[in-house]
């Protein structure tokens, strides 16, 4: 736990560094939440529900939803392939944690950063000037906790295979930018699923995608029934699972290619 703090006390520290690049990180989310919520004001317009969603209901979904997806353009990827790049991936790899540990505990760093001065105060900001319903109740706020603490755990997996990638392109700049698009389409982040066909629909509930910002989402708004919230969550933990032994075999086939070229 010692050396796990001190990761993350570096991330912070390293945030704090950048901290204009955040307060235009944040100015850029807050106009995106302002430009969605003018284009569903005007869909409201001519109806007083969508799906089952009322207006103030969707305006929670897109501060919520878009928040979420703002952290699709950050993530470690980026940072593992910078290292894969410049070649100091070989320095990473004789510390005396597992590169895994490692950039799994900057991601927590990454998230309770962005939870603290980003997250909760636009999240209430918007409240407070757009409206958008409270949470169903206590119990769907708090397991709305739970899913989105287990969404960074899909998140970090997806973002470490992306950032391996670079062991054979030697960047994951095109394909940091396809995983932003691809995650924030197929998660419910600039449209709700219920928006796609309904078979397509019914198949991004239980993809991993919907787990990072859709289904805590509709926890909070009280979509689903107590035992579906549990389902989900369940299919949270068996997708982190999934992902978790996909990441470790890739990463052993990955991590041979510094021996093949000599690194």
């Amino acid at each position: 736990m010692e050396k796990f703090y001190y990761l993350v006390k570096m991330t912070f520290l390293t945030k704090f560094a950048y901290v204009k690049a955040f307060w235009l990180n944040i100015a850029g989310t807050f106009a995106s939440i302002v430009i969605y919520y003018f284009l569903w004001q005007f869909v409201f317009r001519r109806q007083e529900t969508l799906a089952g969603y009322t207006a103030a209901q969707m305006t929670a979904y897109v501060i919520l939803s878009r928040m979420l997806s703002s952290q699709f353009g950050g993530g470690i990827n980026s940072e593992l392939s910078g290292w894969i790049r410049l070649g100091t991936i070989g320095m990473e790899l004789l510390r005396p944690v597992s590169l895994q540990f490692t950039l799994f505990s900057r991601r927590v760093g990454e998230f309770l950063f962005f939870s603290i001065f980003k997250g909760v105060p636009v999240t209430v900001i918007c409240f407070f000037v757009l409206g958008g319903s409270a949470p169903a109740g206590v119990w769907n706020f708090v397991m709305f906790l739970a899913s989105t603490c287990l969404s960074i755990g899909i998140m970090f997996f997806f973002e470490f295979m992306v950032g391996l990638c670079a062991f054979y392109t030697n960047h994951s700049y095109s394909l940091a930018f396809a995983k932003n698009s691809l995650l924030s389409i197929l998660s419910g982040g600039v449209v709700p699923l219920f928006l796609f066909p309904e078979g397509l629909a019914r198949v991004l509930d239980y993809l991993p995608f919907a787990g990072m910002v859709s289904v805590p989402v509709n926890i909070y708004l009280g979509k689903y029934l107590p035992d579906e919230t549990w389902r989900f969550i369940g299919l949270q933990v068996v997708w982190i699972l999934i992902l978790w032994v996909a990441a470790n075999i890739f990463y052993s086939c990955s991590i041979r290619r510094i021996v093949v070229q000599g690194g």
